[in-house]
């Protein structure tokens, strides 16, 4: 079979760009040759500078981004670094959000909210950790928390009730470690 063969039966040439009718009778190709391939409208009138409409963007990005400074309480203390006069989202040790699996990304416990995907069963527990999860008990799959707090009140203690048992095969960080996770505080 030849070239000449071969075009005859597909009806197009190599390297032409196939031409398909759609429903309302403009072909396909006429979407290839557009002027603004990017798909970007074109510049508005009297914006001759891209660079300068790119900067106008950036200013009012800024603008809306910026918060109005709070001032930081006498007692507030990092949970990331334990140090006194900045605010955890201001922390070297901060990472960046979206890199971590959990709200919560301090070394300490935490008192953790979770909702299981699956069987909608919501739980609270005081034994919740960063980047740890605890299983479902009725669907046994893997939840992280979507909500975490400190376990400290203002006065240092402790708001978690200590007798209550925390089951240790349905908690990941309990399971990784190989006892107990409280006795790691």
């Amino acid at each position: 079979m030849t070239g000449n063969d071969m075009t005859d039966k597909v009806g197009i040439a190599v390297g032409e760009t196939p031409r398909v009718e759609d429903a309302s009778g403009m072909s396909s190709s006429y979407w290839y040759r557009r002027p603004y391939s990017t798909g970007l409208p074109p510049l508005p009138a009297g914006y001759d500078n891209t660079k300068e409409l790119t900067d106008k963007l950036c200013k009012q990005t800024l603008a809306v981004k910026r918060k109005p400074n709070k001032r930081l309480p006498s007692s507030y203390l990092c949970h990331l670094c334990f140090i006194k006069g900045h605010f955890i989202q201001d922390c070297s040790l901060a990472i960046p959000k979206g890199h971590g699996l959990t709200p919560y990304q301090g070394k300490k416990r935490c008192f953790g909210a979770y909702k299981c995907p699956k069987c909608k069963r919501k739980w609270m527990s005081a034994s919740s950790w960063a980047n740890s999860a605890q299983y479902c008990i009725k669907c046994y799959i893997m939840v992280y928390p979507h909500k975490q707090r400190p376990l400290d009140t203002p006065d240092g203690l402790d708001v978690s009730d200590q007798r209550k048992v925390h089951p240790q095969h349905l908690c990941e960080k309990c399971k990784s470690l190989g006892f107990y996770c409280r006795k790691t505080t």
